[in-house]
């Protein structure tokens, strides 16, 4: 049950991060459609010790297939030089529909369940709209 709530948690703070899109509100001509905006998402990673090597053996396929996915703009993975535990997680995305996509992928639901199996407590997640940059 825990292991199946670290997965629910990250995917449930995007969704409230990122609005409910099952809510109809209007919008007036001078607004942006949000769900069409550049999004981009910082996400700071804490790894048990022992489970590093586990955890980037999951990122290098995590990363490559995440930069293919056609709505991805940019996906890097960092590690702290003085805590190799400690992990940020920089990407940038054409618009809520390359996350919604990205967050189906295997890829990502098998970094998600090694995150869960490797993390030292949960994730910290940020999402950003860019409404200057619209893509749709």
């Amino acid at each position: 049950m825990k292991s199946k709530m670290l997965i629910l948690l990250p995917v449930a703070v995007l969704m409230v991060a990122c609005g409910n899109k099952g809510q109809q509100t209007q919008t007036h001509e001078h607004e942006h459609d949000m769900s069409k905006v550049k999004k981009v998402i910082g996400a700071q990673v804490f790894i048990k010790p022992e489970k590093v090597v586990d955890f980037l053996a999951v990122t290098d396929d995590l990363v490559t297939k995440s930069r293919a996915e056609a709505g991805n703009i940019s996906y890097t993975l960092y590690q702290d030089p003085k805590d190799n535990t400690k992990f940020f997680v920089f990407e940038e995305w054409k618009d809520q529909a390359a996350i919604d996509f990205h967050f189906a992928t295997e890829h990502f639901q098998n970094f998600g369940k090694t995150l869960n199996e490797c993390a030292a407590s949960p994730a910290v997640i940020t999402i950003y709209d860019c409404p200057s940059q619209k893509n749709g």
